[in-house]
């Protein structure tokens, strides 16, 4: 008689596991954080005046860091630098050096596949950009 008492215990005890299971993975992938490697461009070409404008930015994983090959385009595409990507609560950043023409600061943050921030160039100048994750203009 006392094994019928119990199954209902083992039974309550094993649905409670198998839920637990099941919500597991989507517990897991809310605290993943957001994936942040790919390629960020508005750069494209513009017909009437022959140039080529806008920023690319390609996030690349160096095992323990990340890094970014950056290029803007002002009429000409900019010579492209590779530089350090740090990643703090959410907010990328990063330093373009003194020898680029474009030397200055990136901060920003990406959502659903949009990497949005600003550039402080050390000239003075700023720029809001938005890019989105796609193909290279050079693809």
């Amino acid at each position: 008689m006392p094994a019928k008492t119990t199954m209902p215990s083992v039974l309550s005890a094993l649905a409670f596991l198998v839920s637990a299971i099941l919500t597991l993975p989507s517990s897991v992938e809310a605290q993943k954080p957001a994936r942040i490697t790919g390629t960020y461009t508005n750069m494209h070409y513009v017909a009437e005046a022959g140039d080529v404008i806008g920023y690319e930015i390609k996030i690349v994983s160096t095992g323990d860091r990340f890094q970014a090959a950056v290029q803007i385009a002002e009429g000409v595409p900019g010579e492209m630098v590779v530089v350090d990507v740090q990643l703090d609560d959410g907010m990328i950043s990063f330093s373009i050096p003194d020898s680029n023409s474009y030397a200055g600061q990136f901060r920003g943050t990406i959502e659903n596949g949009v990497l949005k921030g600003e550039f402080l160039f050390k000239n003075g100048g700023a720029k809001k950009v938005e890019l989105r994750r796609g193909k290279s203009y050079w693809d």
